[in-house]
């Protein structure tokens, strides 16, 4: 089935809901629900979000963050695939639009948080880890922040 990737349009929150819920707890924790519902409805310019669907709906979301730090201009936030989805190449196709728009806006390094379990995935784009703090998120889910230079160009695909 093709895919298409678009904006984030409120009609998709229960979407959205449910594949967080589906990566419950593997890669998120009920007490982050919350929060992504928040970012979710925020509408402070300082974020974009993206959703991917096929014919059968949403089967992925996942968004960047901006801000005025220069240590840590820009990044990734909320991505997830749902688990039926995982390991088809969603995520990494996913991951390749936010990194294009990022440079797109001339940012240069790329950050963000994930658990032990997602972090190989972000490494093979090329994210290094910066910082690993064990029960990070809660018990049994670290917290591994991760960076990208986006001024390397051979990091550009």
């Amino acid at each position: 089935m093709p895919l298409s990737i678009r904006a984030y349009r409120p009609e998709d929150r229960a979407a959205c809901l449910a594949i967080f819920d589906a990566n419950m707890p593997m890669s998120f924790l009920p007490p982050e629900r919350p929060a992504f519902g928040a970012w979710l409805d925020s509408e402070d310019g300082a974020a974009e979000y993206l959703v991917v669907e096929d014919a059968s709906g949403i089967v992925a979301c996942g968004g960047l963050w901006f801000s005025q730090d220069v240590q840590r201009p820009a990044g990734f936030a909320w991505g997830m695939v749902h688990p039926d989805r995982q390991r088809q190449g969603i995520g990494a196709q996913l991951a390749r639009v936010r990194l294009s728009r990022l440079r797109e806006l001339g940012v240069p390094l790329a950050a963000l948080d994930t658990s032990q379990w997602t972090a190989p995935f972000y490494a093979r784009l090329g994210f290094r880890e910066v910082r690993r703090t064990p029960d990070g998120y809660g018990p049994g889910l670290d917290r591994v922040d991760m960076t990208l230079d986006l001024t390397d160009e051979a990091q550009e695909e």
